[in-house]
């Protein structure tokens, strides 16, 4: 009963929805052939809206016939407009190719046919496809006496182009990265994978927004599945507004109430082309330069996009830096908020000694002690974010070293109290995604409180049960700690270690690619015989 309640509940909103965002358009009446009832009706529907133009003018070879185009100021292409479709039919006796002249007769099949110069025109007979395509910055054509309206593609706004990569630096690499325009995004993929096996699949979401998104992946290397899940997931939102990559990524990720993120982001082109072809996918959303890297696992978060720029040994080293820098982070405080309340039989004499020394004055336990400096070191990270660049960085190097000598120096906190803290806000800017970073800062507190109470064996359990959670989540079907959970050795070639590229044959069994090989074996590089064939093929490993 309670189900059927629900449900009824469900339906009653669904269409109390459809019919609020649809109201404007039902309330008037269809296209008609009458070019003034249409006017009318459109400016009903747009309202005050001042940027809606509409230009009227008379078709050239039969001047009884009024004509008018509708567009959006500042998204659509003027000159466009003026020279491709009004010279052309108010100037021109006829259209490219069209042997008679312009008639009310054969102007609908002029149009369609002939078309303008370097534009996409489609014919539209209700207000739904019109409206969406007048505020998408495409420009829509009225004539008397012709039934419907012509759509045509004039879209053109300001962007600020291609610029450097500021929030994931690498030291070498491509330094292009992803901007606020959907085509221009696009345009840096095929610029990487110039195959046609590349598929750039559209979708609008948001019943007001209409934002355009798009599902990338390879063709042939993709498991179909995934490519049909994403789909189902985001053919499920029913909302009035999309802005933004993390709005989407609420109504699709597996786990919405996991602090843990599920789903990858990035600003550059070259590492969301490296994730489409180890067979994942990407969502591209316009208006903003992050895309979605779906599905993920929780070592591709300590992977830089220049991992495969370096060589191996370099590689491994700094992975496993950025994992050692990601347990500090996370364990290092706590650790030690526990040792020094609890278990000082755990601490060497002559550190406890140090440590007694160095809190001697100090009114606060330690617990008190490390979430003072952890809320003064959180400020000034936000503080730095939210100013200016050049003065955001000064603030934090300037406000960490004074605020710091001063907590010191009043007896707030002791010197060994702020050195955990400094190493650990250090360690914590190590790990190469901001949202996985974010996380571990918030899961850092509950840590420190559990430790601060309960002393290691809280520690401990609370370890263990952040395990268990790892374990038990799953990005878009695919285990969230694989290939170390369940356990797949082929894809431990390039998960916390990498091995040279000439050893990565296949593709990670991870994602469940449908094409697993990435090229053939028996690439070793070395010296040569006279015949041109290497002395000798190692197999892949």
């Amino acid at each position: 009963m309670l189900n059927k309640l629900i449900n009824l509940g469900r339906k009653i909103f669904k269409k109390k929805s459809v019919e609020t965002v649809n109201a404007d358009t039902k309330n008037t009446s269809p296209l008609t052939s009458s070019l003034k009832r249409n006017i009318d009706d459109l400016k009903h529907m747009v309202g005050l809206s001042g940027d809606v133009v509409v230009r009227r003018f008379k078709v050239s070879g039969d001047k009884n016939t009024d004509a008018a185009v509708v567009y959006v100021d500042g998204l659509a292409d003027k000159d466009r407009i003026l020279y491709s479709i009004m010279n052309t039919l108010a100037l021109n006796t006829q259209l490219p190719g069209l042997s008679d002249g312009l008639t009310k007769e054969n102007l609908e099949n002029a149009i369609l046919e002939k078309g303008f110069v370097s534009s996409e025109v489609k014919h539209a007979v209700d207000w739904v496809s019109i409206i969406d395509g007048i505020f998408s910055g495409d420009t829509v054509l009225l004539v008397d006496g012709i039934k419907g309206a012509f759509i045509i593609e004039t879209r053109k706004w300001v962007d600020r182009g291609v610029q450097e990569n500021t929030s994931e630096q690498v030291v070498r690499g491509p330094r292009d990265s992803f901007s606020e325009t959907l085509r221009l995004n696009t345009m840096l993929l095929r610029r990487r994978i110039k195959s046609p096996k590349l598929q750039l699949e559209s979708m609008k979401v948001g019943s007001l927004t209409k934002t355009d998104i798009v599902i990338a992946y390879i063709k042939g290397i993709v498991n179909p599945k995934l490519v049909e899940e994403i789909r189902s997931r985001i053919n499920r939102i029913e909302t009035d507004s999309i802005l933004e990559t993390n709005m989407l990524e609420e109504f699709i990720e597996d786990s919405p109430w996991s602090i843990i993120p599920q789903i990858r982001n990035t600003e550059r082109p070259d590492k969301t082309a490296a994730h489409l072809l180890e067979g994942g996918a990407a969502i591209i959303v316009d208006g903003t330069p992050v895309v979605l890297l779906l599905p993920t696992t929780f070592w591709q978060f300590l992977h830089s996009p220049d991992d495969h720029y370096e060589r191996v040994y370099t590689t491994f080293l700094l992975r496993a830096l950025r994992l050692l820098a990601l347990v500090t982070a996370l364990t290092l405080p706590s650790f030690y908020i526990a040792i020094t309340s609890y278990h000082h039989e755990m601490i060497p004499q002559g550190v406890l000694e140090v440590i007694i020394a160095s809190r001697r004055g100090v009114p606060f336990p330690v617990l008190v002690e490390a979430f003072i400096m952890e809320f003064i070191l959180e400020i000034i990270r936000e503080a730095g974010v939210r100013l200016p660049r050049n003065v955001g960085q000064a603030i934090s190097i300037v406000g960490a070293l004074v605020l710091g000598q001063a907590a010191i120096q009043s007896k707030l906190a002791s010197p060994i109290t702020v050195t955990v803290v400094s190493l650990t806000a250090v360690s914590n800017f190590a790990i190469p995604s901001f949202s996985a970073a974010l996380t571990i800062r918030f899961m850092r507190f509950g840590l420190m409180i559990v430790s601060g109470t309960f002393g290691i064996f809280g520690f401990i359990s609370v370890i263990f049960v952040i395990m268990v959670h790892l374990c038990s989540l799953r990005s878009f079907g695919v285990p969230f700690l694989a290939p170390l959970t369940p356990l797949i050795p082929a894809d431990l070639r390039d998960s916390q270690v990498r091995l040279p590229m000439w050893l990565l044959s296949r593709r990670p069994k991870t994602f469940g690619p449908k094409d697993q090989t990435r090229q053939k074996s028996g690439l070793k590089p070395g010296p040569y015989q006279k015949d041109g064939q290497p002395k000798g093929e190692d197999k892949d490993a």
